[in-house]
């Protein structure tokens, strides 16, 4: 924990690391400064890690992540920054540099922090979390943790079998953070302030009824079993604010998010998620429109994902989107519902949530044997399914995607398996249909805390044929057929319903390089790492992973409830057995799982009839027609301390985002994703520094110089700055100039990190000389190792090619680049000028145009 007496001492990564960032893939991942990140100045406050145990793509896409990182930063005494799992290019610059690993905001390396907390959304991130432990400098093993390191705890529902992790965690809480963890770590916020130590507020942490530990015990912490917190205010209160901050780099989902229910009403007998979230609570109308508003006037967001296990069972969920519609009507933002069942799905919601983006067709079939899908606890109707792809294609859908599972506990009847069934089912369906279909087929792992954690796990050998024969049996140009790794499916067995001993066989996996399993890419490097593993186990791992569980036997996750209890989940496997349905969850079921009582109960109702209030007093602009004025603005922006690390994309990206939370009267392309009319000079190679990149957008409306520096800034990521505009009528009855068309080149410092001697020679020699032969396109001065040099754009890449091949290494390891000034062609002359020259020269153009 964070000794208070010393100060702590911090990482700059932009200075610490420099161009050699560049040595890396995505180094802007790496240096934060997204646009809402928080950052406070106080190292006595308890500080906090928020650890999401993938890549920042992935990461920064998650909701549990910005939830709790938000809503602990809303606390006064507690500091609560990011971390995520690194790629190894950037583990090998940490070692390089000697360099724990840090958080983002402020770069306090984690063993100076007092908690990291591990949001766990998948049991394949466990490696994540060893090497961000690791790299940290933060002991592995929670028994070689003393005073002076952080206290270690995970959460999520990736976490709700404790025990192949019980080595590592100090604690896990058990259910929804909103549901008293934030008052939980408050509370041991005062405790550090009041100078207890860390054994006392771990001591303390161990007494909460939601908190898992390995010593849990009445005698000691008050209970043996860790119960699940839920918030039961779930939709009648507002929610965290979750989209800050910002990523500046595109995320995995680049969409905001807006939970409109949580917890489903259906009771799939293999779904894990749906007990971790019960009972089911749907979120007000009001709610929902502020949270809307939010994304849209303060993240910029034009695509919005309106979320839940099964977002079409939200009631009335046709009038919410048709209400939402014309609400946003005309500012381009599109309502996606990514979790449709067939039963629940109509074209009618499908048009309404493609109004402005054409939505994808995607069914979870799971099954399509319909006695096979009652013991599930689903109904999937195939003629239901027929008629929603006809209609579909009348009106311009021509795909559809499925996803299958196979490995599900079903007997086989005459010899009908589910590879079978799969494939005579998608044979029918495209033969009726004619649409081109994509068919994704996982693996089923059975999981604790459902009614299918004690079936068998079918081994390696089995999947693999069932695969094949749905890969040979549907024909490729009508199918594309997909599948995840089959070996991930083993990993997710051992660690989903595996006992302590798993923990050996990770922590042995990890220090054989096994890393970022979830990824594909990693896992078929990995897969031999974790063999190895295997068969240096103790005890037989694959016999353990697929076995049948007794159902009299103690189960290794046992110590943690989340409300149901085992009678209930053996009713429905009995249930399952005997193809009977249970009905959907309400607020009076008459299937009592034990999650409702006095204070939690079923919410299945919209709770209010909020008048919904239309429409902003401005639309946007899609068009260029029947618009006679328009108003260009050119902007010079800067890109350091930082900045310079961001991609050209990531940029583009940025500045789109900025233009829209602005509330900028921008012009807007046509088709398919509108998005606003932006354009750049040129791009800049990552690690060049610039006090002048050029770009410009187009407005159908005027607006001041300084309202237009003073808005965008406002919503820029740290490293990137306007610092000048100028905005200039442009006339329809003229063709415009694009910006690169105009580009000349620029003015460059280069500071080279090589003897002066070796830099001269090097301006001296035959390569260079061909530059010079025209000054008008070339031009340099040297002092020592610092050079400044004037070259037209053609000239650019082609010099720094020089360099390279000259001493024969990357660029960033020879020079440090930044660029001074973009220079345009002067219109009258060709000769190089300032860009602002020129639309001096332009304006004067447009302005006797539209007068004329």
């Amino acid at each position: 924990m964070v000794n208070t007496s010393n100060p702590i001492q911090k990482i700059d990564p932009v200075k610490l690391f420099g161009n050699f960032l560049c040595s890396v893939q995505n180094p802007s991942v790496y240096i934060g400064g997204e646009t809402g990140a928080v950052k406070k100045n106080d190292d006595s406050l308890f500080n906090f890690a928020i650890a999401f145990p993938d890549v920042y793509s992935i990461g920064m896409s998650n909701q549990a992540v910005k939830i709790i990182y938000n809503a602990l930063n809303s606390i006064d005494c507690v500091r609560c920054e990011r971390v995520f799992a690194v790629e190894k290019d950037f583990e090998d610059l940490l070692k390089k540099f000697d360099a724990p690993l840090y958080t983002l905001e402020s770069g306090i390396p984690l063993f100076e922090l007092d908690m990291i907390g591990f949001s766990i959304g998948y049991e394949l991130g466990i490696t994540g979390v060893l090497s961000i432990l690791d790299l940290g400098r933060v002991p592995l093993l929670k028994s070689e943790r003393t005073e002076n390191d952080p206290i270690v705890i995970a959460g999520g529902c990736g976490a709700t079998n404790p025990a192949p992790f019980s080595t590592f965690f100090d604690a896990i809480f058990i259910g929804e953070a909103e549901g008293g963890m934030f008052e939980l770590i408050e509370k041991l916020a005062l405790m550090k302030k009041n100078g207890a130590t860390r054994s006392e507020i771990l001591s303390e942490l161990a007494k909460n009824p939601h908190v898992w530990t390995s010593e849990m015990s009445k005698q000691k912490c008050g209970h043996e079993k860790a119960f699940r917190a839920v918030w039961a205010d779930f939709g009648k209160t507002p929610s965290v604010q979750s989209f800050l901050p910002l990523p500046s780099t595109k995320p995995v989902q680049n969409h905001g998010v807006v939970e409109i229910m949580r917890g489903c009403p259906n009771g799939c007998r293999f779904c894990h998620a749906g007990i971790y979230y019960r009972p089911q609570r749907v979120k007000s109308r009001e709610l929902i429109f502020r949270e809307v508003e939010q994304l849209v006037e303060k993240g910029g967001y034009r695509e919005i994902s309106l979320t839940s296990l099964s977002s079409a069972d939200y009631p009335q969920i046709e009038t919410l989107l048709d209400d939402l519609n014309k609400r946003f009507d005309g500012l381009n933002v599109s309502f996606q519902l990514p979790s449709l069942k067939v039963n629940s799905f109509s074209l009618p919601l499908l048009e309404k949530i493609a109004k402005v983006r054409k939505s994808s067709l995607t069914f979870a079939v799971e099954t399509p044997d319909e006695e096979w899908q009652l013991m599930l606890n689903k109904e999937v109707y195939a003629q239901h399914l027929v008629e929603i792809i006809l209609d579909a294609k009348k009106r311009g859908w021509n795909r559809a995607k499925f996803y299958f599972m196979v490995g599900l506990p079903f007997p086989e009847v005459d010899g009908r398996t589910e590879e079978r069934a799969i494939v005579d089912f998608m044979l029918d369906l495209q033969n009726r249909t004619r649409i081109q279909c994509s068919v994704n087929v996982g693996v089923f792992i059975p999981k604790s805390h459902t009614a299918y954690q004690w079936a068998r796990q079918i081994s390696i050998e089995e999947a693999e044929k069932k695969l094949t024969f749905i890969q040979k049996n549907l024909p490729r140009g009508k199918f594309v057929v997909g599948s995840h790794n089959v070996f991930s499916g083993v990993l997710e067995g051992l660690l989903s319903r595996g006992d302590e001993r798993a923990g050996r066989v990770i922590l042995s996996a990890y220090k054989k390089g096994a890393r970022l399993d979830a990824w594909e890419n990693h896992l078929r490097e990995n897969q031999a790492i974790w063999e190895s593993a295997f068969d240096e186990a103790d005890f037989d791992i694959r016999k353990e992973i697929f076995r049948e569980r007794d159902f009299d036997e103690t189960l290794p996750w046992d110590c943690v409830s989340l409300g149901p209890s085992k009678s209930f989940f053996k009713t429905e496997w009995q249930k399952h057995k005997n193809k009977t349905l249970t009905k959907k969850c309400d607020s009076d079921c008459d299937h009592k799982c034990g999650v409702c009582g006095d204070k939690i109960r079923a919410n299945t109702k919209n709770l209010s009839d909020f008048e919904t209030p239309f429409p902003f007093a401005k639309k946007i602009s899609r068009s260029l027609e029947n618009i006679p004025v328009m108003y260009r603005v050119v902007f010079s922006f800067s890109k350091k301390n930082g900045g310079e690390y961001l991609s050209h994309l990531s940029l583009v990206e940025l500045f789109n985002r900025a233009i829209l939370q602005s509330s900028l009267p921008a012009i807007y392309t046509a088709g398919f994703n509108p998005i606003p009319r932006l354009e750049f000079a040129t791009t800049l190679s990552i690690g060049i520094r610039s006090d002048d990149e050029i770009a410009s957008i187009l407005l159908f409306e005027n607006v001041s110089e300084s309202d237009f520096l003073t808005a965008m800034n406002k919503n820029l990521a740290c490293g990137i700055k306007i610092e000048r505009c100028k905005i200039v009528p442009v006339s329809n009855k003229r063709r415009r100039e694009s910006l690169a068309s105009a580009l000349w080149g620029g003015l460059f410092d280069y500071d080279f990190k090589i003897s002066h001697s070796s830099v001269r020679d090097f301006f001296e020699s035959a390569q260079v000389s061909q530059f010079r032969a025209n000054k008008n396109d070339f031009d340099f001065s040297l002092n020592e190792s610092r050079a400044k040099i004037l070259l037209s754009f053609p000239n650019d890449r082609p010099f720094r090619n020089c360099i390279c091949a000259h001493f024969d290494r990357p660029l960033w390891e020879i020079a440090e680049i930044t660029k001074r000034q973009t220079f345009a062609k002067s219109i009258s002359t060709k000769s190089a000028i300032n860009y602002f020259d020129l639309y001096d020269e332009i304006a004067k153009i447009n302005i006797s145009l539209i007068n004329s």
